[in-house]
Parts: structure tokens; sequence; C-alpha cells
């Protein structure tokens, strides 16, 4: 396996001194020297994978030096945008190292929603004119290197693919406030205040399994979608079954990291006027479902934001008492609830037995339309 750290010094020698990314579960290892290791200014946690690059363009622009970005293969999407409009060849030309983990890799297990991402990425790569390689736990770093120098001394991109378990497990952990509430415990809180008819759109990563373990081990009838894709858009996703279902309760199940990937939603939200409409944000400061990287929300203050952004009604919870204090009834327009909670889960948390395709299917007989009729 290749070690983290010697990793990003063998790449410092060869003139990559600037990271930014979104974190991503199979290079944890990688995310974790670059914070605990390195200068925290020549690291950023980007909000989104667009925006990581459009640092990196600023960043060569300013040194004249090539960057590295980082991210899961789901995040090329955002990057498809700013690289084919900015920094591909024909237009201003910009390097940089792409390092790219490999979800839904063909031939190996993984989540329904990495599976058509991981069988189009290096075709995908090829259609994006980037040059790439495929590093695994075997693959020599000085291959590596020379790949990178290679790209350097070219002037083009090139994407290091990374295989599942390519680097060196890392036992150290990030930060985690033990006296807030844990999340599961605080989920089930926001479930009470809610009744049976009420619709709950979950975001990507652990809180919708947290979602699904609550539901399967309990006799609720669950009203849930769970947006196991798509991080940032699961409260677009609510606002479009609100405007169209105004006489339910929408609950947005949403977390710190996707709600900073695509904050513009907010101010759509904040306008609609949706009486019905409540979105709890849960707050660990982290990118906990791929492995607990610190993001910026603490740093931002979000209620505020939410109520320049039209949301009528702004609450922020952080201890269990105060759910007891919190009355849907007062709620006249678009809800904003923000739950500090902890910066961990349960290792063991259940995954849903239903495919994507039978929970769309069951979330529309709830809602009372026929999931065949088109």
């Amino acid at each position: 396996m290749i070690n983290a750290k010697t990793f990003i010094n063998e790449l410092n020698k060869v003139g990559i001194e600037f990271y930014t990314g979104v974190p991503d579960s199979l290079m944890s290892e990688f995310s974790k020297s670059l914070h605990f290791d390195f200068d925290d200014k020549n690291h950023i946690i980007a909000t989104n994978e667009g925006s990581a690059l459009a640092m990196c363009m600023g960043y060569n622009l300013a040194t004249n030096k090539i960057p590295l970005i980082y991210m899961q293969n789901s995040g090329l999407g955002n990057f498809v945008n700013p690289y084919t409009s900015l920094l591909h060849k024909d237009i201003y030309n910009i390097p940089f190292i792409l390092l790219v983990g490999w979800r839904g890799e063909p031939g190996l297990q993984d989540e329904p929603q990495h599976i058509f991402q991981g069988k189009i990425t290096l075709d995908l790569l090829k259609l994006l004119d980037i040059d790439y390689i495929i590093i695994d736990n075997n693959t020599d770093l000085e291959i590596i290197t020379e790949k990178v120098r290679e790209s350097i001394n070219s002037h083009y991109p090139l994407a290091l693919v990374v295989r599942k378990n390519t680097f060196e497990k890392d036992e150290r952990v990030f930060e985690n406030n033990n006296s807030l509430p844990k999340r599961s415990e605080a989920l089930k809180k926001i479930l009470d205040l809610f009744n049976e008819e009420t619709l709950y759109i979950s975001t990507t990563g652990k809180l919708s399994r947290e979602l699904y373990e609550i539901r399967k081990n309990s006799d609720q009838t669950p009203n849930d979608l769970y947006v196991v894709g798509g991080m940032g858009h699961a409260s677009s996703i609510a606002y479009g079954i609100n405007q169209n279902l105004n006489e339910n309760k929408v609950v947005c199940l949403d977390g710190d990291g996707s709600l900073l990937m695509h904050m513009g939603s907010l101010g759509i939200i904040g306008q609609s006027n949706m009486k019905n409409f409540i979105h709890v944000i849960f707050n660990n400061s982290s990118h906990e479902s791929v492995g607990g990287q610190p993001n910026i929300y603490d740093q931002i203050d979000s209620n505020g934001l939410a109520k320049s952004l039209g949301y009528k009604s702004v609450l922020i919870v952080k201890n269990y008492e105060e759910f007891d204090h919190i009355n849907i009834e007062n709620f006249d327009g678009p809800t904003f609830i923000e739950v500090k909670v902890q910066n961990s889960s349960d290792k063991n948390l259940l995954r849903p037995d239903k495919t994507p395709e039978e929970n769309k299917r069951n979330f529309m007989e709830k809602i009372n339309n026929d999931p065949t009729n088109y």
C-alpha cells in the first residue's frame, strides 16, 4: 500500500505544492495526511469540485505552478463545466493533476449510486482529453512521480485514478465534540415532531442510512426518499416536491457539507414562501460520511444567511432538551432548523435493502402517484 505522507512528499519534490478538493472515502488517508502533516495554507477543502478547479486556475495564473485537485469520481459532474469552458487546452490551457477516487469500479461491489459513474469514469476522462493512470496498492511511487513530471513538462493535465485500498490505513481521527447530541438520536427527535403524513427527503451519506435504520428498527411506516447521490441537491428535490404537494409537510434532512456544496438553492427556497417546507441541517462541521474532514460551516453565520434569504423561521438546536421547545405550529413559511451534532456515527450502520428504483416507487405510491403512469 502507498503511505499517504510519503506520496505527498514525493509530489512536493516534483513541484506540486497546492492541494484542493472535496474529500472521498477511498482517499481519506490522503486527506488526513494533508490535514495533520502539512501546512494548512497549501490545502483548501473546497465546497464543491467546480470551485476547487476554479481555485486551481487562479493558483496557476498567480504562481505558474501546477496544483492538484482531488475528488470522488462522482464529483466529475461538478468539475466538467469549468474544465470544458475554462481550463481545457483549447481555451486557457491550465494544467493540473487530478486525483480521483474510483467508486463503482466495474467488477467490484459498490453502492447503486456509484455503479454508472464507475462504469464511465475512464471513458469520461478520455472524452475530456485528460490522460490518466490507474494506481493501486502495488503501484510504484516512482512510476507515479515520473508521470506527474511528464504532465508538468507537457503542460497538460493528468488524472491519477485511485482504486480501493490504495493507501495505508491512518488511525488518526479528527476532532469531535462529544458533548453535542449524536446525529442518530437527534434525527429521532426531529421525526417525533411531525405526523405520519410528513414526507422526508434525506441527503446522501450516513444520514440516509441512519434514517433507514431507525425505520427498520421500528414499526414506523416511512414516507422517505433517500437521495443516495447528487450531494447538495436534496433541498432542491424537496423544493420540487413541496411546490407540487403543498398539503403535505416536506422535511429536507440535510447535512452541512451538502448545504455548502450548492448553497444557491437556499435563495430559491427562502423566496418561495412555502408554508410546509422544513429544512433541517445536521451540522457536525465535517464530511463525516467520508472520513470526518473539517469544513467551514461553523465559520459562517448560517442562521443569519437563512434569514436574509427569506426563511421565515430560523432555529438552532444544541442539546436534546431544546427539541422540547420546538412548536411546529409556529412555522409560517420556509423553516430552517440547524441541529448541532457530533462528528461520529455507528460503524455498523445498515444500508437500505431496496434499490433506488424501489425507493422511488414506494415514495410515489405513498403520495398517491402512480410511478408507472408515464
